[in-house]
């Protein structure tokens, strides 16, 4: 098995291999070797037991929004995962839309991950491909997706799933800039004004303790009207905060019973119809 990093483990022992339901997607992730995270979980377990739920409700949220966007539009696709890491969410996507072209996005990593991927044995046509690129650099990231078969002419969503923690608005801005998506699902953390008090504690926390592990400077956090003023020619057409989703994934709120009770929220950006001259 494939041994992998705290902080990369870290989320995938949170997900606790249930949040995707392919079989590609779970032969996928047997491969993977979870037990170097095992201490910074624990850790992050100490401070909120149940967050946990927090991942399952996040990529419950982003799924949801994958299958509403592919499902609406009669249209072939094309999805961009940025900092798509060892996770399977693009395995997943590939598994259940075969007529999706999927291209993954990371600083490293991308090899390994082509590799395992040729392993599983729940075999889809081979619709997806694995980029090592730097997200911040984004005339590389543009060439290297073309030369992947990514083209500018056809429909794409953008998916930035747990990256916008430790990006800028000029950063994030700049990658939506260059790759001009369709539709863009944007996962963030939310401004400290807008969390109760006790939840913001344990966000801090969680946070800190990754920011530490991964020797981070800082954690970014955005706000709906942060997201709209940045991302140029894009509008939010669907938010998602963890008391919607805590609902719509296990039909109670047990752990988040307000909009304020939770840090993370999703939305979906639409790019914004040309203007026609009269």
């Amino acid at each position: 098995m494939t041994k992998l990093s705290a902080t990369s483990a870290l989320v995938l022992l949170w997900g606790d291999h249930k949040s995707y339901k392919s079989e590609c997607a779970k032969d996928y992730l047997s491969q993977l070797d979870l037990s170097e995270g095992r201490s910074l979980y624990e850790q992050c377990e100490n401070i909120c037991p149940y967050y946990a739920e927090v991942i399952k409700n996040r990529k419950y949220g982003v799924l949801h929004l994958v299958k509403q966007v592919i499902d609406n539009e009669n249209k072939l696709f094309q999805v961009i995962i940025a900092g798509a890491g060892l996770d399977a969410l693009g395995i997943e996507i590939a598994g259940n839309y075969p007529n999706t072209n999927l291209f993954e996005l990371d600083c490293d990593n991308m090899n390994l991950k082509s590799k395992l991927h040729g392993n599983i044995k729940a075999k889809t046509r081979s619709n997806i491909v694995f980029i090592e690129a730097d997200l911040l650099n984004t005339p590389s990231v543009h060439k290297l997706l073309i030369a992947a078969g990514w083209s500018s002419l056809k429909p794409t969503l953008l998916i930035m799933e747990g990256v916008s923690y430790y990006l800028s608005e000029k950063s994030i801005a700049n990658l939506v800039e260059k790759i001009k998506p369709n539709w863009t699902i944007f996962e963030f953390l939310k401004q400290d004004s807008t969390v109760a008090d006790d939840k913001l504690s344990i966000a801090n926390s969680i946070f800190g303790l990754i920011s530490s592990d991964c020797n981070l400077t800082s954690i970014h956090k955005y706000d709906y009207s942060m997201i709209e003023n940045f991302i140029d020619n894009m509008i939010i057409t669907n938010k998602l905060n963890m008391k919607d989703l805590e609902q719509k994934r296990t039909g109670h709120n047990k752990f988040f019973p307000k909009e304020a009770s939770g840090w993370i929220d999703i939305c979906l950006l639409e790019k914004l119809p040309k203007k026609t001259k009269i």
